[in-house]
């Protein structure tokens, strides 16, 4: 997946969080492709599981302060990918045989993949489009 600047939500930090993110997932993918998923799913579950918690209190924030009218849906779509991410920490957290770490990371690129696609792409821009237009208050 590539960042480009129609997915930018027009907040330079979360704008600058998103592009890490699509780095981290490209890295998975390539891990994938060869072969190297045992070596990167811990650290990118790590990584995910840092990265929500600061991304999610930052958006959160700013939704809050320009009293954007669909917090409490965004908040709550914030919490469902938070649960996905539990799921996947769970399942690191397990002893692993042979397969399990490709199993794992490819499992983990969906739900970050899917993540992009259903709340970057549509719920974020919202957000964005709402932020550009003024209607702040």
């Amino acid at each position: 997946m590539e960042w480009t600047e129609d997915l930018a939500v027009g907040v330079k930090r979360i704008d600058d969080q998103h592009k890490e993110l699509f780095t981290r997932i490209n890295g998975l993918v390539d891990a994938i492709r060869t072969g190297k998923c045992k070596e990167t799913i811990d650290g990118t579950i790590q990584f995910l599981a840092e990265y929500a918690l600061s991304h999610f209190r930052e958006e959160e924030q700013c939704m809050a302060d320009h009293r954007y009218p669909e917090f409490s849906r965004h908040k709550a779509q914030h919490a469902i990918f938070m649960r996905a991410l539990d799921d996947l920490k769970k399942q690191a957290a397990e002893p692993r045989v042979k397969g399990m770490s490709y199993d794992l990371s490819v499992e983990t690129n969906k739900v970050v993949v899917d993540w992009i696609i259903t709340h970057i792409m549509r719920i974020d821009k919202k957000l964005g489009a709402f932020l550009r237009t003024g209607e702040m208050s």
